[in-house]
């Protein structure tokens, strides 16, 4: 239960955290933005490790030698997400944003399950075809209303 409240959790600070990423290029740029977005993370995460440092959670390792460097592309990625949603977000309303970026996630999420993973199946192509079917039906009944 707790996987699912912390996943709803997790949507909703992402539309939040692009809407004010959107609100912030849009005063400020987007390279500005985004660079702006990464250091208030970093420095946020910093003080957080070095608050739980002191508390004595003992499990924090920060050395990079058992760690595969190619677990660190999802900083860089996330870089480029941000970045493009910054120049998008001032040019598209939340819920088509919204929409799209959760089909996309969808796609991905299949492409991750039957590549790396080996899960593929018809049944998740079918799910995810009348999910995106849905959500256009929804976009559709939007534009008439």
């Amino acid at each position: 239960m707790i996987s699912i409240i912390f996943s709803i959790l997790s949507g909703v600070t992402i539309v939040l955290s692009r809407s004010v990423n959107g609100l912030l290029s849009k005063k400020m740029g987007a390279y500005q933005g985004t660079f702006y977005n990464y250091f208030t993370g970093f420095m946020t995460s910093l003080i957080l490790m070095l608050v739980l440092m002191i508390v004595g959670v003992q499990h924090i390792n920060i050395s990079l030698d058992k760690t595969n460097l190619m677990m660190y592309l999802g900083g860089i990625i996330g870089v480029f997400n941000i970045l493009i949603l910054n120049i998008i977000v001032p040019r598209i309303s939340p819920v088509i944003l919204t929409l799209l970026c959760f089909i996309g996630q969808l796609i991905s999420g299949m492409v991750i399950d039957a590549f790396v993973y080996q899960m593929f199946s018809v049944s998740k192509i079918f799910g995810c075809l009348i999910v995106i079917a849905g959500l256009v039906i929804y976009q559709l009944s939007e534009e008439k209303a």
